[in-house]
């Protein structure tokens, strides 16, 4: 099935470029790129049979937060960024089951997966902006978290912006207002807070 083309055990893909600065809602097929997934690798498979994880009953687990996570990554080298809708197509599992996936991947290995929500800053997801807001409290600088995070350069200098406006509004004004002084969600501006109260 011609593998000087695509190799086996390999799907080829339509992911949305990873430089995409639109703003609209509707995706144009200059705003795709191709890229090329390894639909598993021996290492994935070596989770399914490991019998620790085989006796927690946590390997099926294991496999797929693993090869969700490879996924993204592989198509962010590639120049694309999946959602969870196309992890989902792929695996023929749940949206939301594999978001909670790819936030226990995140917890344990303190990187932020690149997917579509956290690249391009769609979606409810706030965790990554904590990621940047901590990193910069920590006194690293923005460029080097856009790098390691897989981040625009607008994006983290906007969360950086965002927490400012929080930072200075909260010294004089309710928290019951701050949404609506900064334009940011409520979740977000707690979140902001919560940063506040354990760095400063």
């Amino acid at each position: 099935c011609s593998p000087e083309l695509i190799p086996p055990k390999t799907v080829s893909w339509l992911a949305v470029r990873r430089e995409w600065r639109g703003r609209r809602k509707k995706l144009d097929l200059t705003d795709l790129v191709p890229v090329q997934l390894t639909v598993v690798t021996e290492q994935e498979i070596e989770l399914l049979m490991t019998p620790a994880l085989r006796r927690e009953r946590k390997a099926r687990r294991a496999f797929s937060r693993a090869r969700f996570a490879r996924w993204c990554f592989d198509a962010y080298e590639q120049g694309g960024v999946l959602t969870l809708l196309d992890l989902s197509l792929l695996s023929g599992l749940a949206e939301n089951y594999i978001g909670e996936l790819l936030r226990e991947y995140e917890t344990a290995t303190d990187k932020i997966v690149p997917t579509r929500g956290t690249v391009h800053d769609i979606g409810p997801g706030v965790t990554h902006k904590a990621a940047v807001i901590r990193r910069w409290l920590r006194g690293e600088s923005p460029a080097h978290s856009a790098r390691v995070l897989h981040h625009s350069q607008a994006a983290v200098d906007r969360y950086i912006a965002d927490f400012q406006k929080v930072r200075l509004l909260a010294q004089k004004f309710p928290v019951a207002a701050l949404p609506a002084l900064t334009g940011l969600s409520p979740s977000v501006v707690r979140q902001y807070l919560a940063l506040l109260a354990e760095y400063e």
